[in-house]
């Protein structure tokens, strides 16, 4: 018997500790789910039961984790209390896994439940018997009187003297086991509640044997009687009961093979109708992907075809837009134009450097009644056109025509100041373009078109006026001086006033011609330009 039970001993108590460890395991599993659903202080709570599974089975590094968490979010809840016990757990897992930093955390526990003032003893007990330990293992004599002092006034006792420092512990030593005893006393303790529980767990199993001996006995009696009655029973008896048993035998496998065959044919039923409902499930797949396949290709189709009339279309409106751009550009500036888009009105601005010229063909009344309407608007239409390409060349701003009169300015919007030096080499050119098209008209016998052009220059208003057929103009004494300067002028020159004088005259040739009186205005001074 005690051989027995030395041999089942080892091998019970293999199954109790594999039992004890699949049971932690679906502990903390269970644990895990619990916890992911809790919120608020709960959580915190699920958290800490977490770090205390974990160091039952000695995953120190997860009981860390556990109660790091558990601190953290019972910090985010305002729950002292917790903290303090999640702090506990911190400092075990630490010093369980030999590992620095343990007694801090013991310390941080101990400091919250002083601050709240907690009346919960046995968190505090805890955390100083834990720091005790810690205490005699790294051979801290003044730390350990400090601790069994704070214990024996949370006990309500008083200590005469300082007990004597425990052995040191080398920190190189592994760490104990959770559970596992630091002083000789609690060795000794610890060892004989393992030897009764063995004990009692032998006894146990003894009396397991025992029953399984008595089941034996009575099974090897009943065998032994069975045995007496066959040799008790005679020949024919035997005979027959084998025919009997023989037969018994053949209907039962008779039965048996009637049920196989049976069940070979409902499976192959089985089977059949699986095969036809597979083939029909196969068929729909097949005519769904067709027919999806049909409506994408046709979708796509459709799709081209729209994007195709749409681009177009957005080709056409984007000419379109192209189109009335320019038609809006050629009648206001780039300036005035963007603001009528965008507001539909426009405001007058005042500019202090502006240059005007005035253009205007001599004898035009005496050209108009030698040539048909028709010519008289094409060839004017010519000029004109020819001036429009000259100061667009130049940056300068046409602003209207009346009659065979031309006007123009630079230094309004998109220019860049008066622009004077660019308003006189484009009438130069205006004047040099209309004499040798003059000339090729004196070989024709067609009639002459010589004008004359004066410039000024100053500050004006300008801008749109009227809800309808939007026209750009400019106003002011600087545009009413230019147009007396202009027809103060001569056939085929450029006459300039004394402000333009004074602004080009170091750039090209001037003929003085002196003070010349101008209508409303007085006597103004007046230079010719030197082609």
């Amino acid at each position: 018997m005690r051989t027995l039970i030395r041999r089942v001993l080892p091998v019970f108590a293999c199954v109790l500790i594999f039992t004890h460890l699949s049971a932690q395991s679906d502990k903390i599993t269970q644990l895990e789910e619990q916890m992911r659903a809790a919120s608020g202080p709960a959580r915190a709570e699920k958290l800490i039961a977490l770090a205390d599974a974990c160091l039952e089975v000695g995953q120190y590094d997860k009981a860390e984790d556990w109660a790091n968490e558990a601190e953290s979010w019972a910090k985010k809840m305002k729950a002292p209390e917790l903290r303090a016990m999640a702090y506990n757990r911190y400092g075990r897992a630490l010093a369980l896994g030999g590992k620095r930093k343990a007694a801090s955390k013991f310390e941080s526990s101990l400091e919250i439940l002083q601050d709240i003032k907690s009346s919960n003893k046995g968190l505090m007990l805890d955390n100083l018997e834990n720091l005790k330990r810690l205490a005699q293992r790294s051979g801290r004599e003044k730390d350990l009187a400090a601790v069994e002092a704070q214990i024996a006034k949370l006990n309500g006792t008083v200590v005469v003297s300082a007990l004597p420092a425990a052995p040191t512990v080398s920190s190189s030593s592994p760490p104990p086991p959770p559970g596992v005893p630091f002083t000789r006393q609690e060795l000794k303790q610890e060892l004989n509640n393992a030897i009764s529980k063995m004990a009692s767990n032998a006894q146990a199993s003894a009396e397991a044997q025992h029953k399984l001996l008595e089941q034996s006995e009575k099974l090897q009696s009943q065998l032994a009687e069975k045995q007496a009655a066959l040799d008790t029973m005679s020949e024919r008896e035997m005979k027959v009961n084998m025919v009997l048993m023989q037969q018994r035998f053949m209907l039962d496998s008779l039965g048996y093979r009637a049920n196989m065959d049976s069940l070979a044919i409902a499976n192959s039923n089985l089977a059949l109708l699986e095969a036809k409902t597979s083939r029909n499930f196969y068929l729909a797949g097949i005519l769904a992907l067709i027919l999806l396949a049909g409506g994408s290709l046709f979708s796509f189709a459709r799709a081209r075809q729209h994007a195709k009339v749409l681009g177009e279309k957005n080709a056409i409106i984007r000419e379109e837009q192209v189109r009335s751009e320019n038609l809006l550009l050629n009648i206001l500036p780039a300036l005035v134009a963007e603001e009528l888009k965008k507001q539909g009105h426009t405001k007058a601005r005042y500019f202090e450097d502006v240059s005007v010229l005035f253009a205007d063909f001599v004898g035009f009344s005496k050209i108009a009644e030698k040539q048909t309407p028709q010519q008289l608007v094409s060839e004017l239409d010519t000029c004109f056109q020819k001036f429009d390409e000259i100061i667009a060349k130049y940056g300068l701003e046409k602003i209207k025509t009346i009659g065979d009169a031309y006007m123009c300015a630079g230094g309004l919007p998109n220019g860049g100041g008066a622009q004077i030096r660019d308003m006189v080499n484009a009438a130069l050119e205006m004047q040099a373009w209309l004499l040798q098209w003059n000339r090729e008209r004196d070989h024709q016998g067609q009639p002459r078109y010589d004008a004359r052009i004066g410039i000024h220059c100053g500050p004006v208003v300008a801008g749109v006026v009227g809800s309808k057929k939007f026209a750009f103009d400019i106003w002011g004494d600087t545009v009413n001086i230019a147009a007396r300067v202009e027809q103060a002028g001569e056939s085929g020159k450029v006459n300039i006033s004394g402000a333009v004088y004074e602004a080009v005259k170091t750039q090209f040739e001037f003929k003085h011609r002196g003070k010349i009186a101008v209508k409303n205005k007085g006597e103004i001074d007046m230079y010719f330009l030197e082609n």
